[in-house]
This record gives C-alpha cells, structure tokens and sequence, in this order.
C-alpha cells in the first residue's frame, strides 16, 4: 500500500472520529422509536462497539504496517546478500583468472626462452662441427707434412726441408686457432642450454585447472600446439614462438574476461 493511500485512510479516520458524535446524536438519541434500552445505555453500548472497531481498525493498519516494513526490510536484506555473494563470487573468480594469467606467462616467458636457446643451440653445433672437420683436416694435413719430411734427405734436400717445416708451423697456428675457435663454442653452448622445467610444471598446472572448463579448451588446445613444438627445431619457423604465444596471450585475456565476468560463450 502506497504512502498515498495510509495518509487517506488515517484522514478518513479522523473524519469519522470527530463526526461520529454528531451522527449518533441525530441518529440515535433524538429519534421517536421506541426502545427498551435507554439514551444512556445506547450511548456506553455505541461507544464500548465503536471504540472497538476503531480500535481495531488502527490494529490492523498498524499490523499491516509493521507487516509490510518487515518484508521490506527482509527484502532490502535478501539483495544485499545477494550482492554480497555476487561480489564474493566475482572476486574468487577475478582471483582465479589472475593465477591462469600468472601461469600462462611464466610459461611462455619459459617456453621461449627455451625454444630460440635451441635455435641458438642448433646454429652452434652445426658450427661445432664445421670447426671440428676444420680441425681433424689441419692434422691430417701436419701428419702428411711429417711423412713428406721423412722422405726428405736433409742434407740434400735442405731447402725443401726448411719449406715443409715453414708449413708444418703454419698448418700449426691454424691449428691452434681452430682449437681456441672450438673452445669459445664448447662455452657457448654450454652458456646456451636451457631446459623448460618451468614451462612443463605451468604446463600440467593450467592442465588441471582448466580440464573442467569448456570455455577453456582453446587454450588447452594452443598449449598443446606450443609444448608438442617448442624442441622441434626444425619442423618450425623461427617466428613459430612469438606468434603462436601471442595467440595464447589473446585467448587467455577473452577467458578471462569472460570468466570474471560470467560472460561465458
């Protein structure tokens, strides 16, 4: 009931109380009919009956007042709760979305730096073995400079002798300075090796938390795509990495978007 309405209902109210003497005196006391009862006793029985009413009447606008302030205040409570469980659950759900967000970075900040360490790792043993080729020749070549040397009378071919020695001692340096070459890259590959550790514990980590969450599958999908890919050197494009991660960072701030937001597809 409308504010309106109780105000009209206590004017009225009033109305009567103060016009009902009125109305009783004309009615009731200063008839011709004739009754048993005398003016006095109709007036205690009337005001004992009309009090009553009255009273009653107040009663029950003041119950259905009170009534209705209760449920509405039971109400204004059931939405706050409401609220309150909505933002409760919207926080758990922001909470969970930022561990995802977490771990899909510290992944790929894993991953990649684990894919071009092996692409590092792959231009350094195909130099490895160039140089270790360089290396085995050089020697192959001062042996046969050696042989040559013995064949050689060093008095009478003095001359010769002196030459074949000259490139004994440059085949030598060249030597040495295949060796030095090879032992730079021994140090950076060894400076180069990575593992994904990392990247295999964030790997099974977002496995179990999404597994359960259909909107998810993209993303476990792109992993998958990534983990399988990340050591096959040469099955993959250099830009292979970058593009593909940029991929999963996408699907991962749509998901989570839509996740914290329960705009879910």
């Amino acid at each position: 009931m409308s504010k309106k309405k109780i105000t009209m209902i206590i004017f009225i109210s009033v109305l009567v109380i103060i016009a009902l003497p009125f109305v009783l005196e004309i009615a009731i006391f200063r008839n011709d009919v004739y009754s048993v009862l005398s003016n006095g006793e109709w007036g205690g029985f009337l005001g004992s009956y009309i009090g009553g009413a009255l009273g009653g009447v107040g009663t029950l606008l003041a119950v259905y007042i009170t009534t209705k302030e209760t449920r509405k205040i039971q109400q204004e409570n059931s939405t706050q709760i409401k609220t309150e469980q909505e933002r409760n659950e919207k926080k758990d759900r922001k909470q969970f979305a930022d561990e995802i967000a977490k771990d899909i970075a510290k992944y790929i900040a894993n991953i990649s730096k684990y894919f071009y360490a092996n692409r590092a790792l792959e231009r350094l043993d195909k130099d490895r073995d160039k140089l270790d080729k360089e290396f085995r020749s050089i020697q192959q070549d001062i042996q046969a400079q050696y042989n040559k040397q013995k064949d050689l009378n060093l008095e009478d071919d003095l001359d010769e002798y002196a030459k074949v020695d000259l490139e004994i001692d440059q085949l030598k340096q060249k030597k040495d300075g295949i060796l030095i070459r090879l032992q730079n890259v021994e140090k950076d590959i060894e400076r180069n090796r990575e593992d994904r550790t990392i990247a295999i514990e964030c790997y099974f980590l977002l496995k179990i938390k999404l597994r359960d969450i259909a909107e998810a599958k993209s993303i476990l999908n792109q992993l998958e795509l990534i983990h399988n890919n990340s050591a096959n050197v040469e099955g993959t494009d250099f830009n292979f990495i970058s593009v593909e991660t940029d991929k999963l960072l996408n699907m991962t701030v749509r998901f989570t978007d839509r996740y914290v937001n329960q705009n879910l597809i």
